[in-house]
């Protein structure tokens, strides 16, 4: 039986693939030491979306690429495991970043019994 002792990033477009992101990201949160968001999005619109959102997460990823964001949150966090759930775009990034392990947001969803689908997209203008 794997270990409940993981951090678990979330990249926030495999968050806006399913139909209830924020119900998804609360359940994850229940069997994860630490959770989060990474993003190669802009800082003021990652915090944007993730305020509107209401996610409760324990790191952001700031203003540095996703694999950058990775191994900041990795020497931060010790946890046994370490899983970045993603999109087809985000695929390879886990494998250049130790000791992280990538999970399609499909086969997450699927083994937590989140429902996939499109969730209203929010306008990238500021503010």
């Amino acid at each position: 039986m794997p270990s409940n002792d993981l951090t678990l990033a979330f990249s926030l477009q495999a968050l806006e693939k399913l139909t209830r992101p924020e119900r998804a990201f609360d359940d994850a949160a229940t069997w994860s030491s630490y959770i989060g968001i990474v993003s190669s999005e802009s800082s003021f619109v990652e915090r944007r979306r993730v305020r509107e959102a209401g996610y409760q997460q324990d790191f952001l990823s700031g203003p540095r690429s996703i694999e950058e964001a990775l191994s900041s949150i990795r020497s931060h966090f010790e946890t046994d495991r370490y899983v970045f759930v993603g999109t087809d775009e985000t695929d390879g990034i886990a494998e250049t970043v130790p000791e992280w392990t990538f999970q399609s947001v499909t086969d997450a969803a699927t083994a937590a019994d989140w429902q996939l689908g499109t969730t209203p997209s929010t306008s990238d203008d500021w503010p």
